[in-house]
Order: C-alpha cells, then sequence, then structure tokens
C-alpha cells in the first residue's frame, strides 16, 4: 500500500506508542517529529467537523468530500480542462503530458494511484461520481475499447466551486500571514508531496 494510503484516524494507537518509543536525540529527530505530527494534523484540517459543515454550508451543495475528491484526481491526471467535449490538446494540471497536443486519459486505476486506495474502492467512487452526473466515460482517443473518464460541466463547475471555497478559507486562515510565507508554505509542501512520490517508484 503506497505510503500515506491509510486513513491515519484508523490507527491503532499502541502503532504510535511503538513508533516513538525509541528515543529521538538529536536535534533533526525532533524537527522531523514535529513535522510529522504537524502532517498528521494536516490531514485532518479538511475532516474537523465544524470545518466540513463550514465548507459544505458554503460549497451550497449536498455532496459527499469524496466525490469532490474523485473529481480532483481525475482532473489532476487529464489536465484541468479534461471536460467532456473539452479541447483535446489543452492539458496544463501537474503531473499532465507536456507533449504538445497529448493530454492523459484517466481511467479508475489512474483514480486509484492518485487517491492512494484499492482499485476496487476507486471504482465505486467513481460509480457515485457517474452517478451524481459529475464524470462520464468517453472513448479512448487512443484505444477506442478503453472508458477514459471526463468530467462533465456539471462536475467541473461543481469542483471550481470547490477549490473557490477552500481558497477563501485558507486566506482567512493565512490572513495575519506576510505573502512570502504563504509562497513559501505552498512551495515546501509541493517540494515534500514530490520528494514522497519518489519513495512508490
Amino acid at each position: 500500500m503506497p505510503l500515506g494510503s491509510a486513513d491515519l484516524g484508523d490507527l491503532d494507537p499502541e502503532c504510535d506508542k511503538q513508533l516513538y518509543a525509541a528515543p529521538m536525540r538529536s536535534p533533526t529527530a525532533s524537527v522531523l517529529r514535529t513535522l510529522d505530527d504537524a502532517l498528521t494534523g494536516l490531514r485532518r484540517v479538511w475532516l474537523h467537523p465544524g470545518r466540513r459543515r463550514r465548507f459544505l454550508a458554503e460549497l451550497g451543495e449536498p455532496v459527499e468530500l469524496a466525490v469532490l475528491r474523485t473529481l480532483r484526481a481525475i482532473e489532476l491526471v487529464g489536465g484541468t480542462r479534461s471536460v467532456v467535449g473539452s479541447d483535446p490538446g489543452a492539458s496544463d494540471a501537474p503531473g499532465a503530458s507536456d507533449e504538445p497536443g497529448v493530454r492523459e486519459e484517466p481511467g479508475v486505476s489512474d483514480v486509484a494511484a492518485a487517491l492512494a486506495v484499492k482499485t476496487s474502492t476507486a471504482s465505486r467512487l467513481v460509480e457515485d461520481a457517474v452517478a451524481q452526473g459529475y464524470v462520464t466515460r468517453v472513448a479512448s482517443e487512443v484505444d477506442r475499447r478503453r472508458a477514459v473518464l471526463r468530467l462533465t460541466p456539471e462536475g467541473a463547475r461543481l469542483l471550481d466551486r470547490a477549490t473557490a471555497v477552500r481558497a477563501s478559507l485558507l486566506a482567512e486562515v493565512t490572513a495575519d500571514w506576510s505573502r512570502e510565507d504563504v509562497a513559501t508554505l505552498a512551495r515546501l509542501l509541493e517540494r515534500l508531496q514530490r520528494d514522497f512520490a519518489r519513495l512508490d517508484r
């Protein structure tokens, strides 16, 4: 299972005790412990009941967060314009192909990899998104026998709205931060995410 695929809220407390049983004497170990604690807390940022209620209230739509994560995964793999009926050559999302006129063709296995879940779980999430009209399946432009996942216009609209609401909440939380601090945090978190990805290769 890829690192980070488990729900940290389901971890056995005894595992935590064993994990931190060994003494951490060096300053580096102390800093890494602090980083680990911070990342564990960040995992729960959007799962806090109060924040989740506020997010959904501002979103204005009764949608499961798992559906939003599924839409985002499809967007990331297929490009920010990975919407049915859009220009096949338009793709500017992270991880999408850099070759002109080419965009990735996300399938269920890609969603599973992006969300770090089992293929069966990703399949269920995709089915839910399809049933709600946010995702559709189209024939691959490379292999017509293969189904490719695309956001519907409604799915793209919902994802844009969710992104805007989350950005607004982040802006509120970091209101007394300098622009430089916010930019530095974003840059370092992106770097950390890229470096974690190397563990899966």
